[in-house]
């Protein structure tokens, strides 16, 4: 690329210190010394980097101060950067004034400015100077652009500047607060995205000067003014618009942090003959307050630093270049796709709601159950979208984003409709288990009962309908049946053997009891006597049929039921506790028979005679 001659012209610049230092300003012969960094390509969306701006940049050897102005169209950012830098409107930057913005894109002025740093600031370059670059932009809100390409000039101008000098005409407005957290979070969103990653920026915040421009400073300073404009929102009554405006402040944090305001009088009542004036001219106050400005501006420049690292010429055109690329390679939101989004996110909340709904019903439910709530939850769904939703369906797909939600809730009531299957079936499964394992107990039982049987399924039946709940009950319930037909079929057979083999052995204890314990032979014998029945009968039925049905065997075992298993006492329980008592008054009355009703006797016989014996003695007396 060709390099223009320059030529050096004195410029009187005040360091931090106050002291005067002279450094030679080069302005080109035939053009003036600023060159375009970033141009709006033709359809004024999007940016494209202008490599005579990078070259610009590039050339400038050491540490590097971005100071970036920006702000509206037409509200002085160009003619307050050449007041700064202490040249005229045909010299420096454009200035118009016109309706139109006069400057398009971000442009640089080729001269940096030299900074004195404090000693051993950044020895690892060598020297105790830096470069204060300034870039001026492109205002916004002007006609006949889109809005993303203003968040984009915004949001680069956030990145690069190590001084972002915010310019406002006459106050603060919401609007503007707005516009720079957007600008923030966009920027800090598209560097992660350069770095490949999804976290914060980690380009360290620079200074941030708020530049009021105003003819009156009434009451409050200006400080006041915007550092109030940047304090929450007291909400007491949790609004969710003030939610919302607290919010961006809180995105804002680091910037109040940083911030600085100056207020700047109007240099002249005739705004549009600025550049014909010269500083004799112009408001003594202003005149004032441009050399504090400038001194401020030095005050706040720092070298810019990414990733810990100071930022050189190079670095920051490689910074731009990067940024650019980024920028243009993703859309940002516009006020059609903020709405958009706007909606998407109320689908996302209206889901999250009929969600809540379902979830509320405690699982597991009847299908009928489930449907009812999935009719009432859906239906205030949709309520509740038609109520909050934004735009129309040209604009927005407010169309598509309905048939989105109904997708959605169909698929999560599909899924409640899976989990409450899941559900109904664990506790069936388990209900039917515990039943089955009731009725195999019953099996085991040493004194078997038939009316403890069907009892205890009658039982295990209610606590089956009671715990089995959902789609699985009608299933698990015909598992439940056919579990009992085959256990009780089971349990007649077992029963009778178990009586018949009971009750031979109660035959053999009465046959050795009543010939050894007790001795008593007609009860003996009568034990044989059935016994060698019992032995015998059951051999008759050759032909088919069986014993237990005889109507004698019949009546036994309702004898034996009464005994067993009735409304006062149910034998299985007490048995172990009847035999023991049982065995103790045995031994009670043995002993009761054997010695001491005997001794008891022979006492009682003994007071009887003791008169008799007397009486004996009185007549013997009286007859001698």
């Amino acid at each position: 690329m060709r390099r223009t001659q320059l030529h050096c012209v004195p410029l009187k610049l005040y360091n931090p210190s106050g002291h005067v230092c002279q450094l030679m300003h080069m302005r080109p012969k035939s053009s003036a010394c600023r060159f375009a960094l970033v141009e709006p390509v033709e359809s004024h969306t999007k940016l494209s980097v202008s490599q005579e701006g990078l070259e610009a940049l590039r050339s400038i050897p050491g540490p590097v101060v971005p100071v970036v102005v920006i702000g509206p169209y037409r509200s002085g950012k160009s003619f307050l950067l050449n007041q700064l830098l202490g040249v005229g409107c045909t010299e420096g930057f454009g200035v118009g004034h016109t309706r139109s913005t006069q400057t398009k894109g971000v442009w640089v002025w080729g001269e940096p400015q030299k900074l004195p740093l404090p000693d051993k600031t950044l020895p690892e370059f060598g020297g105790q100077e830096a470069s204060i670059v300034y870039l001026d932009t492109e205002g916004f809100e002007s006609t006949g652009k889109a809005d993303a390409y203003d968040d984009r000039i915004f949001a680069l101008s956030t990145l690069i500047s190590a001084v972002l000098v915010y310019n406002l005409p006459e106050t603060v407005r919401e609007s503007d607060i707005q516009k720079l957290s957007f600008a923030v979070e966009l920027a800090e969103g598209f560097y992660a995205d350069v770095q490949g990653g999804g976290g914060r920026s980690p380009v360290e915040p620079g200074n941030m000067l708020w530049l009021i421009q105003r003819d009156f400073l009434e009451g409050k300073t200006v400080q006041d003014m915007v550092s109030e404009a940047l304090l929450p929102v007291a909400n007491p009554y949790e609004d969710q618009d003030i939610a919302q405006v607290n919010k961006i402040r809180q995105s804002l944090r680091l910037v109040a942090r940083n911030s600085t305001a100056f207020g700047l009088h109007q240099p002249h009542m005739e705004r549009t003959k600025l550049c014909e004036l010269g500083d004799e001219q112009l408001d003594r106050q202003y005149i004032q307050q441009r050399s504090s400005l400038r001194e401020l501006v030095q005050q706040l420049a720092k070298p810019k630093r990414v990733n810990g690292k100071v930022m050189t010429g190079p670095a920051l055109a490689e910074l731009v270049s990067q940024m650019v690329t980024a920028l243009n390679a993703r859309d940002i939101p516009t006020a059609g796709s903020i709405l958009e989004h706007f909606n998407k996110e109320l689908v996302y909340r209206v889901r999250d709601s009929y969600i809540a709904q379902l979830e509320s019903l405690a699982l597991p439910v009847s299908d009928a159950t489930l449907a009812a709530r999935h009719e009432t939850a859906s239906a205030a769904a949709r309520k509740q979208f038609q109520a909050e939703k934004f735009g129309n369906d040209l604009t927005t797909g407010l169309g598509s984003l309905q048939d989105m939600l109904q997708a959605s809730l169909d698929k999560e009531f599909l899924g409640r409709q899976t989990a409450n299957t899941l559900e109904s079936n664990k506790r069936c499964e388990k209900a039917e288990t515990e039943c089955e394992d009731s009725l195999e107990k019953e099996q085991l039982v040493r004194l078997p009962s038939t009316g403890r049987f069907e009892d205890r399924f009658s039982h295990c039946q209610a606590a089956f309908d009671l715990v089995c709940i959902g789609p699985a009950h009608t299933g698990q319930s015909e598992r439940l049946q056919k579990a009992w037909k085959r256990e009780h079929t089971r349990f007649k057979h077992d029963y009778n053997d178990k009586l018949y083999n009971g009750l031979v052995l109660l035959l053999l204890v009465d046959i050795l009891l009543f010939r050894f314990v007790i001795k008593f032979s007609i009860l003996e014998s009568l034990g044989w006597i059935v016994f060698l029945f019992l032995q015998v009968y059951p051999k008759l039925y050759l032909n088919g049929g069986s014993m237990y049905e005889a109507h004698w065997w019949i009546i036994l075992v309702r004898v034996w039921e009464i005994l067993v298993y009735n409304p006062v006492l149910d034998l299985e329980k007490w048995w172990q506790i009847l035999t023991p008592v049982a065995l103790v008054a045995y031994v009670v009355w043995k002993l009761w028979v054997r010695c001491i009703r005997p001794r008891w006797r022979r006492r009682q016989d003994k007071r009887l005679m003791l008169p008799t014996k007397q009486g004996n003695s009185d007549s013997r007396d009286l007859s001698v």
